[in-house]
Protein backbone atom coordinates (compact mmCIF):
# COMPACT_ATOMS: atom_id res chain seq x y z
CA UNK A 1 0.00 0.00 0.00
CA UNK A 2 0.86 3.60 -0.74
CA UNK A 3 0.25 6.69 1.03
CA UNK A 4 -3.73 7.96 0.16
CA UNK A 5 -2.12 11.55 -0.43
CA UNK A 6 -0.11 10.48 -3.29
CA UNK A 7 3.23 12.20 -1.00
CA UNK A 8 6.52 10.19 -2.36
CA UNK A 9 7.37 8.01 0.98
CA UNK A 10 8.06 4.30 1.96
CA UNK A 11 4.96 2.47 1.35
CA UNK A 12 3.26 1.55 4.44
CA UNK A 13 2.21 -1.92 4.04
CA UNK A 14 -0.52 -3.36 6.48
CA UNK A 15 -0.07 -4.29 10.28
CA UNK A 16 -0.85 -7.62 11.30
CA UNK A 17 -1.80 -7.39 15.07
CA UNK A 18 -3.37 -9.24 17.65
CA UNK A 19 -5.62 -6.36 18.95
CA UNK A 20 -9.48 -6.52 18.48
CA UNK A 21 -9.08 -3.54 16.20
CA UNK A 22 -6.49 -5.08 14.09
CA UNK A 23 -8.37 -8.58 13.49
CA UNK A 24 -11.68 -6.70 12.84
CA UNK A 25 -9.26 -4.26 10.14
CA UNK A 26 -7.91 -7.11 8.67
CA UNK A 27 -10.85 -9.11 9.03
CA UNK A 28 -12.84 -6.16 7.07
CA UNK A 29 -10.03 -6.15 4.33
CA UNK A 30 -10.69 -8.97 3.42
CA UNK A 31 -14.00 -8.75 3.00
CA UNK A 32 -13.61 -5.83 0.94
CA UNK A 33 -11.12 -7.43 -1.59
CA UNK A 34 -14.12 -10.14 -2.01
CA UNK A 35 -16.33 -7.76 -3.13
CA UNK A 36 -14.28 -5.42 -4.82
CA UNK A 37 -12.46 -8.57 -6.71
CA UNK A 38 -14.98 -8.49 -9.97
CA UNK A 39 -16.72 -5.02 -9.39
CA UNK A 40 -13.98 -2.98 -11.97
CA UNK A 41 -15.68 -5.37 -14.74
CA UNK A 42 -18.75 -5.21 -13.47
CA UNK A 43 -19.50 -1.37 -11.93
CA UNK A 44 -16.53 0.32 -12.79
CA UNK A 45 -15.90 3.24 -10.09
CA UNK A 46 -18.16 1.64 -7.44
CA UNK A 47 -15.82 1.61 -3.98
CA UNK A 48 -17.17 0.03 -0.85
CA UNK A 49 -18.70 2.59 0.72
CA UNK A 50 -20.52 3.00 -2.88
CA UNK A 51 -22.11 -0.27 -2.43
CA UNK A 52 -22.97 0.05 1.42
CA UNK A 53 -24.97 3.69 0.26
CA UNK A 54 -26.87 1.84 -2.34
CA UNK A 55 -27.95 -0.53 -0.05
CA UNK A 56 -29.07 1.60 2.71
CA UNK A 57 -31.68 3.53 0.12
CA UNK A 58 -35.09 2.28 0.54
CA UNK A 59 -36.94 0.44 -2.14
CA UNK A 60 -39.35 3.75 -2.05
CA UNK A 61 -36.34 6.34 -1.96
CA UNK A 62 -35.00 7.82 0.75
CA UNK A 63 -34.25 11.47 1.79
CA UNK A 64 -30.65 12.32 1.79
CA UNK A 65 -31.09 14.21 5.90
CA UNK A 66 -32.31 10.61 6.95
CA UNK A 67 -29.29 8.70 4.81
CA UNK A 68 -26.40 10.65 6.22
CA UNK A 69 -27.84 10.22 9.41
CA UNK A 70 -28.02 6.50 8.64
CA UNK A 71 -24.78 6.59 7.66
CA UNK A 72 -23.03 8.28 9.94
CA UNK A 73 -22.12 11.44 7.31
CA UNK A 74 -23.16 14.83 7.03
CA UNK A 75 -25.48 15.81 4.25
CA UNK A 76 -23.02 17.24 2.35
CA UNK A 77 -20.27 14.34 2.18
CA UNK A 78 -23.45 12.15 1.63
CA UNK A 79 -24.64 14.31 -1.34
CA UNK A 80 -21.45 14.25 -3.01
CA UNK A 81 -21.77 10.60 -3.15
CA UNK A 82 -25.22 10.39 -4.31
CA UNK A 83 -24.24 13.08 -7.13
CA UNK A 84 -21.26 10.75 -8.25
CA UNK A 85 -23.48 7.21 -8.07
CA UNK A 86 -26.58 9.62 -10.28
CA UNK A 87 -23.75 10.77 -12.92
CA UNK A 88 -22.71 7.00 -13.19
CA UNK A 89 -26.13 5.98 -13.12
CA UNK A 90 -26.69 3.90 -10.05
CA UNK A 91 -29.14 6.46 -8.66
CA UNK A 92 -31.56 8.94 -9.51
CA UNK A 93 -32.77 11.94 -7.16
CA UNK A 94 -35.67 14.79 -7.06
CA UNK A 95 -37.06 17.56 -5.08
CA UNK A 96 -39.73 16.83 -3.19
CA UNK A 97 -43.15 19.35 -4.76
CA UNK A 98 -44.48 19.84 -0.79
CA UNK A 99 -41.10 21.02 0.22
CA UNK A 100 -38.53 21.95 -2.40
CA UNK A 101 -35.55 21.47 0.38
CA UNK A 102 -35.98 17.93 0.75
CA UNK A 103 -33.91 15.80 -1.72
CA UNK A 104 -35.73 11.95 -2.24
CA UNK A 105 -32.60 9.74 -3.76
CA UNK A 106 -33.66 6.01 -5.17
CA UNK A 107 -31.65 3.57 -6.91
CA UNK A 108 -31.72 3.08 -10.74
CA UNK A 109 -32.04 -0.62 -11.99
CA UNK A 110 -28.55 -0.30 -12.36
CA UNK A 111 -28.34 0.47 -8.75
CA UNK A 112 -30.28 -2.45 -7.85
CA UNK A 113 -27.85 -4.97 -10.05
CA UNK A 114 -24.93 -3.26 -7.86
CA UNK A 115 -26.52 -3.97 -4.68
CA UNK A 116 -27.42 -7.80 -5.61
CA UNK A 117 -23.64 -8.02 -7.08
CA UNK A 118 -22.41 -7.12 -3.33
CA UNK A 119 -24.95 -9.16 -1.43
CA UNK A 120 -23.83 -12.16 -3.80
CA UNK A 121 -20.04 -11.15 -2.61
CA UNK A 122 -20.93 -11.07 0.77
CA UNK A 123 -22.80 -14.37 0.82
CA UNK A 124 -19.48 -16.01 -0.93
CA UNK A 125 -17.85 -14.33 1.94
CA UNK A 126 -19.74 -15.95 4.58
CA UNK A 127 -19.62 -19.31 2.59
CA UNK A 128 -15.98 -19.57 2.67
CA UNK A 129 -15.86 -18.52 6.10
CA UNK A 130 -18.69 -20.91 6.86
CA UNK A 131 -16.43 -23.66 5.39
CA UNK A 132 -13.06 -22.52 7.28
CA UNK A 133 -14.20 -22.43 10.83
CA UNK A 134 -17.18 -24.95 10.42
CA UNK A 135 -21.01 -24.34 11.17
CA UNK A 136 -20.58 -24.26 14.77
CA UNK A 137 -18.29 -22.13 14.94
CA UNK A 138 -19.64 -19.81 12.14
CA UNK A 139 -22.64 -19.41 14.14
CA UNK A 140 -20.87 -18.82 17.13
CA UNK A 141 -19.10 -15.53 15.45
CA UNK A 142 -22.20 -14.50 14.08
CA UNK A 143 -24.21 -14.64 16.49
CA UNK A 144 -21.13 -12.70 18.96
CA UNK A 145 -20.99 -10.56 16.22
CA UNK A 146 -24.74 -9.39 16.16
CA UNK A 147 -24.43 -9.08 19.82
CA UNK A 148 -21.06 -6.71 20.20
CA UNK A 149 -23.07 -4.68 17.62
CA UNK A 150 -26.66 -4.59 19.80
CA UNK A 151 -24.89 -3.64 23.15
CA UNK A 152 -24.93 0.17 23.95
Amino acid sequence: MTSVNGLPGTPVEPVRSDHIAGLLGLVMARLRAEILADSEQAFPGLRISHYRLLEMIPADGGRITDLAEAAGMTKQGLGQHVDYLQRLGFTESDRLRGDRRVRLVRRTPRGDEAVEFSRAAIARVEELWEQQLGRERYDVLRETLRDLGDAP
